[in-house]
């Protein structure tokens, strides 16, 4: 399970209500503050880094400049890191596609009871999470 799983099953749909939103938004948006105070510490060590390179001679003048155009483009958005990237797509079936998923899926929890002993809890939560895909609301 990942830590935005992890988290979205700690946040209860009451927090998320009391907040105006749902709890996908409010992960979203604390992953969202959590990039913006890193990209904000990158910069701001890029900029020292910058600063301690001195202009001495050529060189280091042009490892300076570098670090400073680095900072610069980070701080406009010209540069994402890979975790930057937003939050996952969502994904829309049709109706259609709902019911042959369930029905895809009811195939799967019956052979996941009657081979119970080769299955394990992580192939019971990804059933259940690709459940949600199907509109069904699980508990």
């Amino acid at each position: 399970m990942s830590a935005r799983d992890e988290l979205l099953a700690a946040i209860s749909f009451n927090d998320a209500a009391n907040a105006g939103s749902t709890p996908d938004e409010l992960v979203d948006a604390h992953r969202l503050a959590a990039i913006a105070e890193r990209d904000a510490q990158i910069i701001e060590w890029l900029a020292k880094k910058a600063h301690e390179e001195g202009t001495s001679n050529k060189e280091r003048r042009t490892r300076a400049d570098v670090l400073f155009r680095m900072a610069d483009k980070l701080s406009r958005g010209a540069v994402r890191p890979p975790l930057s990237k937003g939050p996952d797509p969502v994904i829309e079936l049709s109706k259609s596609e709902q019911q042959f998923l369930a029905f895809a899926l009811e195939l799967a929890a019956d052979q996941i009871a009657s081979r119970g002993d080769e299955f394990d809890d992580a192939d019971e939560a990804a059933l259940k999470k690709l459940r949600t895909l199907t509109g069904e609301v699980t508990s």
